[in-house]
């Protein structure tokens, strides 16, 4: 044999014994163990150049005696993919949330945040358990418009 021909042997080789089976997991996985409930939103108008996605109430839900290290909400602007994290909520690194059971609804300090009026949004609840490596997408919603900013009518004062 050439050493070429060995060379791609030994590759071949460990690169077999390195992929998992389909059906079995890889070592790099974990099991997920934070859930939300659907994440609702929407956009509005507050003033005449001024819009406002409101949020509704949501839970966060965990597996395992899970508790919570952090969530965002985050905007991903359509057409773009611009990502602004809105809402950034994070937990008392000695008595993490939930303090019993396996449910944690946060309370909002605000359920409304201010984005461009006329642009395209999605929203995205992010968050992190204590067991998850990294952070993980708990729920989007679909893309949603803000509506275009109005022009206020000016009609004639009559004074008498």
């Amino acid at each position: 044999m050439t050493w070429k021909r060995i060379l791609i042997l030994v590759v071949v080789c460990a690169a077999l014994t390195l992929t998992p089976l389909p059906g079995q997991p890889s070592g790099a996985e974990g099991a997920v163990d934070l859930f939300a409930s659907p994440v609702q939103a929407g956009c509005y108008l507050v003033k005449r150049d001024r819009c406002k996605i409101h949020v509704d109430p949501f839970a966060i839900n965990f597996a395992g005696g899970q508790k919570l290290v952090f969530f965002q909400l985050v905007t991903i602007q359509a057409g773009t993919g611009i990502q602004r994290v809105i809402y950034d909520f994070r937990t008392d690194v000695s008595n993490p949330v939930p303090f019993s059971g396996d449910t944690y609804t946060p309370s909002l300090v605000a359920k409304d945040y201010a984005v461009t009026c006329g642009n395209t949004y999605s929203l995205s609840l992010q968050g992190q358990g204590t067991g998850d490596v990294s952070p993980l997408n708990l729920g989007m919603t679909g893309k949603f418009t803000c509506p275009a900013a109005t022009y206020i009518i000016d009609l004639p004062l009559v004074r008498k």
